[in-house]
């Protein structure tokens, strides 16, 4: 296997160790060993080495290659003004109404929900250092993992304008080829398994992966899905899932992992282990909450037996989807115990209330869907960008 792309690299990890307590690797150490300086340097001359007149008084600055040249600090405290989403006339609700009737006469202020809309649009469309992975788990069948995972992916497939990759990271036979648009391909994971080895140089190219891929059209993202011979034995590991995400990592700047059931699987640690932000989709039934618990209990045990305290990180930053059913109107006493019961373990729970067009058990057209759940998929999306943001850790650029 070659891997000659220029720039940083993840090695694949090995399987999670749960009975040796975790240490600093020797390529973390030589990361931390290679922290630059601190970038000023002030140097004040000695006594016998006073400067001429003509030469520049008293301090001398050293400044390294990292340290920016221009810093900006006065102007762009000048520059910096509220976002201009706040300054546009507004094109919901009765000030739209009012604006419109009145030919721009009458233009009242933005409403609060749409400049709460707009907000959250801006999260969505924010930039990182890094391609970005979310896992959406949750260890209970038939919870909604890939419905809310197309509905990530649409709504920052929409908003974001960024490369949106889901992946259908069940470890046999997943069921985001049924609820996507295949568009006449029957290409999966194993497909590109069978040909990854040529993505792995540097003469790889974007309009070649995305052959394997299935696009969504106007959804703006594109899905790689899972198994879907009911003939094959085997199912991916975690070799297998290391490579496959190095080489979607290069093209695609966020990366959502629908995952399976089985929390002890190879390939779900696997994807445990480059997750960024953790999503939680359920309902409020006490055996779907029950089973999300165990699978957050599995995290932090692991971080207890390991050392390491990513895992529990992950679920202090969880995000926790609750979707609603048909018919829903209140929650009750019991349910309302459960929501706490969540909402105590992680950082947010966002409601998503329940729509037709995502409930048909067929192909899932954000097109279709209903504003109170996209709205409420915008919501989540923020949250969850909120959630990158804060673990989105800038590397210095490679020598060359």
């Amino acid at each position: 296997m070659s891997t000659n792309w220029q720039g940083s690299e993840r090695s694949s990890r090995s399987p999670i160790n749960l009975t040796e307590p975790y240490t600093e690797t020797e390529t973390e150490a030589e990361a931390a060993a290679a922290v630059p300086e601190p970038a000023l340097k002030v140097v004040a001359p000695s006594a016998d080495q006073a400067p001429a007149a003509e030469e520049i008084p008293s301090m001398i600055v050293d400044r390294s290659e990292t340290e920016p040249l221009v810093r900006g600090r006065r102007s762009a405290a000048i520059l910096r003004k509220e976002n201009v989403d706040d300054q546009l006339p507004p094109t919901t609700g009765w000030q739209a109404f009012l604006r419109a009737v009145s030919f721009g006469l009458i233009s009242p202020k933005v409403g609060a929900a749409e400049l709460a809309r707009r907000s959250d649009i801006a999260a969505i469309q924010r930039i990182y250092s890094r391609p970005m992975n979310i896992m959406v788990a949750q260890p209970l069948g038939g919870i909604g993992k890939t419905t809310c995972s197309i509905g990530l992916g649409s709504t920052f497939g929409i908003h974001s304008a960024l490369q949106t990759l889901v992946w259908d990271n069940n470890e046999t036979m997943g069921t985001a080829g049924v609820r996507t648009n295949s568009n006449d391909s029957t290409r999966t994971v194993w497909d590109l398994l069978r040909v990854l080895e040529s993505f792995e140089t540097v003469q790889a190219r974007k309009g070649e992966l995305s052959y394997y891929t299935r696009h969504q059209g106007n959804n703006g993202f594109h899905v790689l899905v899972s198994d879907e011979d009911p003939d094959r034995m085997k199912s991916i590991g975690v070799d297998e899932f290391n490579r496959l995400h190095t080489v979607v990592a290069r093209f695609y700047d966020t990366i959502i992992v629908d995952t399976g059931n089985n929390t002890r699987s190879a390939n779900w640690l696997a994807a445990v282990e480059v997750t960024d932000q953790l999503v939680i989709p359920t309902t409020l039934k006490r055996n779907a909450v029950v089973s999300a618990l165990r699978m957050i209990e599995q995290l932090e045990s692991m971080s207890d037996h390991t050392g390491n305290p990513r895992y529990k990180d992950l679920v202090a930053n969880a995000v926790v989807l609750v979707t609603q059913g048909a018919g829903w109107k209140e929650a009750t006493a019991e349910q309302k115990k459960l929501r706490e019961a969540l909402s105590a373990a992680v950082r947010t729970v966002v409601d998503i209330p329940y729509d037709t067009a995502l409930d048909t058990g067929s192909i899932i057209d954000w097109q279709l869907v209903g504003d109170p759940a996209r709205r409420a998929f915008e919501r989540a999306s923020a949250e969850i960008a909120n959630g990158l943001l804060a673990v989105d850790a800038p590397t210095a650029p490679t020598a060359r």
